[in-house]
């Protein structure tokens, strides 16, 4: 596994795809994946070309849905990354069920939390 990964398909309401899909490349070292079909106003990320599961990143909307997750298998050295990326990271958290996690923003101030599977 890699230390972040997609728990499950993931959209992500953004004003500039161009400049979110730089973003995420950049910091969180996705790669662009090609969808056919796809509507030309979405981006599709994914950390491989595995198209089961993917980030979209398309125009945003008055009501952007729950909170996206990502899962790693080390909260802890996520978050060091992710900050020595110069990702706006919140702390390091545990919930009640034991779950480690914390959250980040990425370029347009969407929250995303990283949770420890």
């Amino acid at each position: 596994m890699r230390l972040i990964d997609l728990a499950d398909n993931i959209y992500v309401g953004v004003t500039s795809t161009t400049s979110a899909s730089e973003w995420y490349m950049d910091k969180l070292q996705m790669k662009p994946v090609v969808v056919s079909g796809s509507d030309g106003d979405c981006v599709t990320l994914g950390f491989d070309k595995d198209l089961d599961i993917a980030l979209f990143l398309g125009p945003r909307s008055e009501d952007q849905g729950p909170t996206p997750i990502l899962q790693t298998s080390n909260a802890a050295k996520a978050r060091d990354v992710l900050t020595i990326r110069g990702v706006n990271v919140g702390p390091l958290e545990t919930d009640r069920q034991g779950t480690r996690y914390f959250t980040m923003r990425d370029l347009e101030g969407n929250e995303i939390e990283i949770a420890e599977m």
